[in-house]
């Protein structure tokens, strides 16, 4: 895990901060739990285009152009 550091206006530090206590969590976990929940579907985006670029870099020779692969999808309306 890495540590970071971030500001909030202090409303939002002050409610969060009430919210962790009556949930019993710590406001990091609550914190967590929001950019996962915000970023789940970029999160999981980034995780398939880091596999597909391994698995690029094991074998370029089965690259396809970008030209052809927009060339074989279908047209949205």
């Amino acid at each position: 895990m890495t540590r970071t550091t971030i500001y909030l206006p202090d409303d939002l530090h002050g409610g969060l901060k009430h919210l962790a206590l009556e949930r019993r969590q710590s406001m990091a976990d609550l914190l967590r739990q929001a950019v996962e929940k915000v970023y789940k579907e970029d999160l999981k985006d980034l995780q398939a285009a880091r596999k597909a670029w391994k698995a690029h870099l094991k074998h370029p020779e089965k690259a396809v152009s970008a030209r052809s692969f927009f060339a074989g999808r279908p047209r949205r309306a």
